[in-house]
């Protein structure tokens, strides 16, 4: 083994315990950052170029992901979650009620849109309408990260992953559904 593949190996080691960890508090540095330092890194000791960094990237998924985004920013913005979470609110007279209705919308939402931004966008509704309910916000904070897990799993543009499988494999969005 030479020193530009130990320095590979050490630098992706070092990277991937840094985003296993999350955080790396003296740097103030979070996952994506690190992973930014660690793919600079790799390019500097020689454990990638230019080339195969720009092959290994797959523009059609970072172009979806984007795309997915953009409008879950605008549903947002729009009320359209707050609109549903109301909805949710004012049906929902039980709290068993409410803790389906919550995983629910999670799942389906997720199913069709980002699951991290679906879990990112109803963290803080589910959080307001239980607290104005007075209940505790565990469960249903539970809820929306499984359900939006399951419901991602469901299409191709429920996650990243499914995105990266779907563009790889061209299969159709309706089989991979099914």
């Amino acid at each position: 083994m030479n020193l530009y593949s130990v320095a590979a190996i050490v630098v992706f080691a070092a990277t991937y315990l840094g985003i296993a960890i999350g955080r790396l508090p003296p740097l103030r540095i979070d996952r994506a950052g690190i992973a930014l330092v660690g793919d600079s890194l790799m390019l500097a000791v020689g454990g990638m170029n230019v080339a195969e960094v720009i092959a290994a990237i797959d523009f059609n998924t970072i172009a979806l992901l984007l795309g997915m985004m953009i409008v879950v920013a605008n549903l947002r913005l729009s009320g359209f979650f707050r609109l549903v979470a109301g909805s949710i609110a004012t049906r929902a007279h039980h709290p068993l009620m409410l803790l389906a209705a919550v995983t629910f919308s999670s799942g389906l939402f997720s199913a069709f849109l980002l699951n991290d931004a679906i879990c990112l966008v109803m963290t803080p509704l589910v959080i307001d309408i239980v607290m104005r309910l007075k209940r505790d916000p565990v469960p249903y904070l539970l809820a929306v990260a499984m359900a939006s897990n399951v419901g991602s799993a469901a299409t191709i543009t429920g996650n990243p992953q499914n995105i990266l499988i779907g563009s790889f494999s061209g299969i159709s969005y309706g089989t991979f559904a099914a």
